[in-house]
């Protein structure tokens, strides 16, 4: 590995490191108000599925809060740890008229996740396979033309998975792209962009190495818990109130 990617790692690492120490103050943020005053569970879904004891409404909540909020935003900061190890930079930071709320319309390259104007690529980054409908790929499409017009060469990406979705897969034969050209997959990525697609291996390793000895789901156990204890002493284990409450 050569010495310029692992100084872009140590660089997207501290970031990565960061958002696990966010992580840990969005657990112990969530509280009770959380789940009965801001729309923090469904109380059609919990009758739906059953769940019949208050500590199983906390659980579900909790883990599906806490999913929420990390998958989005370790969505971008994943896209952000990408850029660094390709040494590409954001579209719209190539042209300030990109941040330019007067501007009506903005330059092409404004759309791009991902440039690297040496190689004149850019890349539109999605975190999983089936991370996109058919209007975004028939938008991507449209992007990707303008690009090429432009002389660039345009991918699509998702960091993770085998193959991405079949509506993904189709609408880009139905607007004639070539999956071969233009779609890149796990580790697809890496074998394209830095001649290794074990590299996807290594990611895994610095990412378990950025946890900074934080046990996440000791986290969640201790918060399902708490709010267990706090909401039993307003229900008892009258589940039926409180889903009344929910709504």
């Amino acid at each position: 590995m050569s010495d310029k990617i692992v100084s872009r790692e140590k660089s997207a690492i501290v970031h990565i490191k960061k958002f696990v120490e966010r992580a840990k103050d969005l657990i112990k943020e969530i509280s009770v108000d959380s789940l009965l005053e801001e729309g923090g569970i469904n109380p059609y879904l919990v009758a739906a599925l059953g769940v019949h004891t208050i500590e199983g409404v906390v659980e579900l909540f909790v883990y599906r809060r806490v999913e929420r909020s990390l998958g989005t935003s370790f969505g971008k900061l994943f896209e952000n740890f990408l850029r660094e190890v390709l040494g590409g930079v954001e579209g719209k930071k190539l042209d300030p008229k990109c941040r330019d709320r007067s501007q009506k319309e903005k330059p092409w390259i404004c759309w791009w996740d991902i440039v690297l104007p040496d190689k004149k690529i850019v890349m539109a980054v999605k975190s999983g396979p089936a991370d996109m409908d058919a209007d975004q790929v028939r938008f991507f499409a449209q992007q990707a033309r303008i690009a090429e017009q432009q002389g660039y060469r345009p991918y699509l990406l998702f960091t993770y998975g085998k193959q991405a979705f079949n509506v993904i897969e189709n609408t880009l034969k139905r607007v004639g792209l070539d999956m071969t050209k233009y779609l890149r997959v796990g580790r697809q990525i890496f074998a394209e962009f830095l001649g290794n697609s074990d590299y996807y291996n290594h990611i895994i390793e610095l990412l378990k190495s950025a946890s900074v000895g934080i046990d996440i789901f000791s986290l969640m156990e201790r918060k399902i818990k708490e709010l267990t204890e706090d909401l039993k002493k307003k229900y008892g284990d009258d589940i039926d109130s409180l889903l009344r409450d929910l709504s």
